[in-house]
């Protein structure tokens, strides 16, 4: 039913009823409400440009948190690096140089990333440099942490069989000669002897009587026997194990065979001159890894000679009677 609503008449001089329709009324009702509703918002949106309100303060006050405490977090992944590098360090400079093992680059620690693709689910919040910086650093700790621990793996292995290792480590001198051992050639560049050119020099040579013992170094495996009438003669190639090998040659005389066991002080050979020599000598090499170093670092120097004879004679006996390998042919581990 229409609402009644009256209008002045001025011929009656009298007010009229007038009817207004409902669909009239609710038009105006709704341009009324629309009007206020876009005014609210404005309203409010001016509002939240200018003011913040409880829940956008909060959300606020949560961000910056979360910053500190990544701040914090990147700080800590900083200082275990460092820790981690000054391990790292001790263990090439220390653990590693006990053993006698290569040490690992730096380039090999360091290698290795990520892919970008993973920190793209990271990337776009107004956080994402301190996100992705953290994550970056905690893969790369993980990864150094990692390899350190391989590394020690591999320490702790040789460390347990030690005992083992130090009786295959070449130590004492191949050679029983009373007084100073007499170097004819020592390790490194020199002047070939035969060809007068310049060469480099594996090993160091020891001069002495054609015939005088030769004694294995440290235990090990016979692993090669042969002779070479222009390179090192009669010689005898024995793996220690734990990456070690040592070379005697220009021997008159072999006395093992390849795949034969030794003792450290068991008696392997006569020196002689055999191959490219100029006098009675031992060639002799330590090899490490399958690099020749100095075998000077590896003789006992400071060795008395009632101790090096108790070695010499704790050894086993070689039973071999002797073998001229100038006359045989070659004879190789099998």
């Amino acid at each position: 039913m229409a609402k009644i609503q009256y209008r002045f008449n001025p011929e009656t001089l009298t007010f009229d009823i007038v009817a207004i329709p409902l669909k009239t009324r609710f038009a105006k009702g709704l341009v009324t409400f629309l009007v206020g509703f876009a005014i609210a918002s404005v309203f409010m949106v001016i509002y939240g440009l200018f003011f913040d309100t409880p829940k956008s303060h909060n959300l606020r006050r949560q961000n910056a948190e979360l910053r500190v405490k990544y701040e914090l977090l990147n700080k800590r992944f900083d200082e275990t690096d460092r820790i981690l590098t000054d391990l790292q360090e001790r263990d090439n400079t220390v653990y590693r140089s006990i053993f006698e093992l290569d040490i690992i680059p730096e380039q090999v620690r360091e290698a290795g990333s990520a892919s970008s693709e993973k920190y793209e689910k990271l990337s776009g919040y107004e956080n994402s440099d301190i996100l992705i910086g953290a994550s970056e650093k905690l893969d790369m700790l993980t990864r150094k942490v990692y390899l350190q621990s391989k590394s020690f793996d591999q320490v702790a292995v040789l460390a347990k069989s030690k005992e083992k290792m130090m009786l295959c480590v070449p130590a004492i001198n191949p050679v029983a000669l009373k007084g100073r051992l007499r170097l004819m050639e020592n390790f490194g560049g020199r002047i070939d002897p035969v060809y007068r050119r310049w060469a480099y020099h594996e090993g160091i040579d020891i001069s002495g009587p054609q015939g005088t013992p030769i004694y294995a170094t440290g235990d090990g495996v016979v692993d090669l026997t042969e002779y070479s009438f222009r390179g090192y003669g009669n010689q005898i190639l024995i793996s220690h194990g734990f990456g070690y090998h040592t070379r005697y040659a220009h021997l008159t005389k072999v006395l093992v065979v390849p795949g034969q066991r030794v003792k450290r002080g068991e008696k392997i050979g006569l020196m002689g001159s055999t191959g490219k020599s100029t006098g009675s000598h031992l060639h002799y090499e330590v090899i490490v890894r399958g690099r020749p170093v100095n075998p000077v670092n590896y003789l006992s120097r400071d060795m008395e000679l009632d101790e090096y004879e108790s070695i010499i004679d704790n050894a086993p006996q070689t039973k071999s009677k002797g073998t001229d390998l100038s006359k045989s042919k070659k004879r190789r581990r099998r």
